[in-house]
């Protein structure tokens, strides 16, 4: 009955991570492209979406395990359940967000916190089940289903990424582009390809963390508008007294606070550098 009741949850939490698989994969994709929309580009986005792609593999390969006939003699059942039941709680928790008729800002919240825990116990948790099996060829599946995600994931990283800033043209939409040239101005702290950026808030947003990086206070005087706004955007002068305060921050120089336009920044500028 135990193996029954864990099978069946298995069943579930395998179908679940069939259709996150289907759902996140354009994400994966963008992670290795360093074009993440959202912004999550980066280590972030790596552990996220890759690890989570490797969550539900593990699922899916403990659950066919799991259903092989005769394995509960062959396998410690509480690695299995420690495996398929993170997947069951992250739709447990996002549940909300698709069944509420008015979802809060913050209900996604939940699913991504239980997500960020939920990978290294299911990873772990898999090995654990399938280096304790008593079947040999479940142990070799084992090997060659991780040894085949690191290799695709290799091999994504080679073919997608870009390796100069001049590939990130190829990218038809402007976030991608944009968020491209940042991840390559944030590597190799090099304000000409903050310049070239076309979204101005990741334009300002790379401009003001080379100027901090580098101590350069003349790359926050750029961070200007030469044109009119739409209504939804900030103007450029909220970017520039960041720019400017956390500069003086990082300069521990209290004459960067008075080139702060907002007075209530300004004043807590020179507070904190007196």
């Amino acid at each position: 009955m135990r193996r029954f009741w864990i099978a069946l949850l298995g069943i579930a939490a395998s179908s679940i991570s069939v259709t996150l698989i289907a759902n996140q994969l354009r994400s994966v994709i963008d992670v290795f492209e360093l074009t993440d929309p959202t912004g999550s580009t980066g280590l972030l986005g790596m552990y996220f979406y890759v690890g989570g792609l490797a969550e539900y593999s593990a699922v899916i390969l403990v659950t066919i395990c799991v259903l092989l006939p005769g394995a509960q003699a062959n396998f410690r059942l509480g690695f299995a359940a420690m495996a398929v039941l993170p997947p069951l709680l992250e739709i447990a928790v996002a549940a909300p967000c698709f069944y509420s008729a008015r979802p809060g800002a913050l209900c996604g919240v939940g699913f991504v916190v239980v997500s960020y825990a939920s990978i290294p116990i299911v990873i772990l948790a898999t090995i654990g089940f399938v280096a304790t099996s008593r079947l040999r060829s479940v142990k070799v599946a084992g090997v060659a289903v991780a040894a085949a995600f690191l290799g695709c994931a290799g091999a994504a990283q080679a073919l997608l990424a870009p390796s100069e800033p001049d590939q990130c043209r190829r990218f038809a939409e402007v976030t991608k582009r944009s968020n491209c040239l940042k991840a390559f101005a944030d590597r190799r702290r090099d304000e000409n390809i903050c310049r070239s950026i076309e979204f101005r808030t990741t334009r300002f947003t790379c401009l003001q963390e080379i100027a901090v990086d580098k101590q350069q206070p003349l790359l926050c005087d750029e961070i200007t508008d030469t044109g009119p706004l739409a209504a939804y955007e900030a103007p450029a002068v909220s970017y520039r007294d960041t720019c400017f305060q956390n500069l003086a921050y990082a300069m521990h120089d209290r004459a960067q606070c008075a080139r702060v336009a907002d007075a209530h920044l300004r004043a807590s500028c020179e507070a904190h550098n007196p």
